[in-house]
């Protein structure tokens, strides 16, 4: 071999990996057009939605870098942000995340708006987007390409092969767990993908039959994946405790009357004619009721905002919201030159309510002087009665303060942001504080379920009430002193 073929750095191994699912929450990949919505779903030329290979490899990048993988990432997706091109650490992305198009694909509009203290819309804060409602199938795939520099120090490719397994593997793994997310809004419940299945197919092409083999084979041949290896991606003991970027609480709830979380672009059969407006559902195993994770956020912040006012004596609602924003993200879009926007650390997921039934209804508006019915004031609507649903709620790990303890916490930030949490989460479980809308009718009251049923999980472990009280006052304690004065 003459030294320009050794220079030439050649492909030595193909990995073709297909992983199929379906959505497990809304999507919304947006395509910057605005035609139908505020945000519209991007289209192929054919007119059908999918996931941009783009968008699968920035969250593929991000997710790994969570798990403390940066210089590996930098190996696998290319060089870093910060390196000189054409420098030694400048490399070309050694994976291809091909676009994925969607099955079984239904559309829908979401609408949504910003609210103030008084749970009053903020002015111009209305917005409407398309989303890809959950159910939808896909067949994700990925190619990573070996290279003979990558085997300088090991020239068995095979077990080169064996570490970009366990990269794969910990990628399913966070689909499956619900940490990895794709698209906008994933911390609000958007972007869940819930896998089926992890095949992988290796070509080695420094072996002829191989390399030949590849040249006839194709994704979408019927027999394209007959010989290739399966990934299980459950998770075990050791892994759960090591892999997991983000702490998760689990919170059970019951509405004992009714919900309203309103949508205005949705159908309701009643007779022949159309409500006014109704609850937010979803069609799957039947018709179900669904809270979106913008509402719960915004529901706790604004609740979580007037304790710390209480108790850290703040001039303002407002200002308390400034004081959230490392925890929760930037409150409003005027920051000054120097200053960045902060994305939220807490993640809301979408909430399915398990049981109950819509419930139509026809109201009239009052006239407060007269007592009597103000004439044309008749509205209809479909609220939800009863059911069960469970709510989580995640935030991202400071990976640099964080043990490997599962089930516990070392982080101080991260105790303040579960014991903030906590307090909004007691008062919801007693009824104080109502999610949705019409909550002066008694509308939005959750309840703890039964007594077997109703024990918070902190990720995957009963809280006791030991550590429940001590993650809350550390959180009292950050709020009078703005430090983490408990505890560290």
């Amino acid at each position: 071999m003459n030294d320009s073929a050794e220079k030439s750095n050649k492909i030595c191994g193909r990995m073709c990996i297909e992983i199929t699912g379906c959505l497990g929450s809304p999507l919304s990949v947006g395509s910057g057009e605005q035609g139908e919505t505020d945000a519209d779903v991007i289209l192929s030329a054919w007119g059908a939605p999918f996931i941009p290979g783009s968008a699968i490899a920035g969250s593929l990048r991000a997710y790994s870098k969570k798990l403390g993988l940066g210089r590996e990432s930098d190996q696998l997706f290319g060089a870093p942000d910060d390196v000189d091109p054409g420098s030694e650490s400048d490399r070309q992305s050694r994976i291809f995340c091909y676009d994925t198009f969607l099955e079984k694909v239904k559309m829908s509009i979401r609408d949504g708006v910003k609210l103030e203290e008084k749970k009053t819309p903020r002015h111009k804060s209305k917005y409407e987007m398309q989303i890809i409602e959950r159910g939808a199938k896909f067949r994700m795939r990925l190619e990573i390409i070996e290279r003979k520099a990558c085997m300088a120090e090991n020239k068995d490719i095979q077990k080169v092969w064996n570490t970009e397994q366990t990269w794969i593997r910990r990628w399913a793994q966070g689909f499956a767990a619900g940490e990895l997310r794709i698209g906008a809004k994933s911390n609000r419940g958007f972007g869940k993908l819930e896998i089926e299945e992890v095949r992988v197919k290796k070509f080695n092409m420094e072996v002829k039959d191989e390399y030949l083999a590849w040249l006839d084979w194709h994704w979408d041949h019927e027999h394209a994946f007959e010989q290739a290896e399966f990934i299980d991606f459950k998770m075990n003991e050791e892994e759960t405790k090591n892999f997991r970027a983000e702490h998760v609480l689990e919170v059970p709830l019951r509405i004992p009357n009714t919900l309203l979380v309103r949508t205005y672009s949705e159908t309701f059969g009643k007779a022949e004619d159309v409500p006014d407006y109704g609850q937010l559902t979803v069609s799957g195993k039947g018709e179900q009721a669904v809270i979106p994770g913008s509402s719960f956020a915004g529901a706790f912040r604004s609740h979580i905002a007037k304790i710390v006012n209480g108790i850290a004596h703040l001039h303002s609602w407002e200002e308390a919201q400034k004081r959230l924003e490392p925890f929760f993200g930037t409150w409003t879009e005027e920051k000054k030159r120097d200053e960045k926007l902060v994305s939220s650390r807490v993640i809301f997921e979408e909430v399915l309510v398990n049981g109950g039934h819509s419930l139509p209804i026809t109201r009239n508006s009052i006239d407060r002087f007269t007592g009597g019915t103000i004439k044309g004031a008749l509205f209809e609507e479909v609220p939800w009665a009863g059911g069960t649903a469970l709510l989580r709620i995640r935030w991202k790990k400071d990976k640099d303060k964080e043990s490997n303890i599962y089930g516990n916490i070392s982080d101080p930030s991260s105790k303040v942001i579960c014991g903030m949490l906590l307090w909004s989460i007691k008062d919801l479980q007693a009824g104080i504080l109502s999610i949705g809308g019409e909550t002066a009718v008694g509308r939005g009251i959750f309840c703890r379920p039964d007594e077997k049923d109703s024990d918070i999980l902190l990720d995957g472990n009963a809280l006791d009430e030991k550590t429940t009280q001590e993650y809350m006052q550390m959180a009292a304690s950050w709020c009078k002193g703005g430090e983490y004065a408990a505890g560290e």
